[in-house]
């Protein structure tokens, strides 16, 4: 886990779901297919009133180091995928079979999304809360009484040392 900053969260950057949480309740996502095994790391956008409504899915194979994403839209149930060391329709397959065939997979991923938002929300207010107010100082003008107590104009009394 790592700490997640107010700036990363303002500024919509997608966070990996285990980077905020850790591994919850020892969940390892990964997906089996044609005998290899890729792992599958989930980034959220964290800003509270951003309605993106996906998730970026990165699936890695450690073994041969291939490696793909896609981006999962919750509302059409439809994925694009986005960047592959594999061939287009290899990846393709590989990501249908994972998200298609596993109902289970998409409502942890929806569970997740309400999480980080959930969590970028409270990031957003602690932040907030730790921005001290700007003081202001009033100006004493020449012609004020001394802010020493003493009963003088200030250019008499401590003014006159400036």
């Amino acid at each position: 886990m790592r700490t997640i900053t107010a700036e990363e969260v303002a500024g919509g950057k997608a966070v990996k779901y285990i980077d905020v949480f850790g591994l919850q309740d020892n969940i390892s996502l990964k997906s089996e297919f044609e005998g290899k095994t890729f792992w599958i790391y989930d980034f959220y956008c964290m800003h509270p009133t951003c309605n993106c409504n996906n998730v970026y899915l990165k699936f890695i194979n450690k073994d041969d180091k291939a490696e793909f994403g896609v981006r999962y839209t919750f509302s059409t149930n439809q994925f694009i995928l986005e960047d592959s060391t594999l061939s287009k329709k290899e990846a393709r397959d590989i990501a249908e079979d994972t998200l298609n065939n596993s109902s289970q997979a998409i409502e942890l991923f929806k569970q997740r999304y309400l999480q980080m938002k959930q969590e970028g929300s409270t990031i957003l207010v602690k932040a907030e809360k730790k921005q001290k107010p700007i003081q202001v100082k009033e100006l004493i003008g020449r012609n004020d009484p001394c802010t020493c107590g003493s009963g003088k104009k200030y250019k008499k009394c401590c003014g006159a040392a400036l």
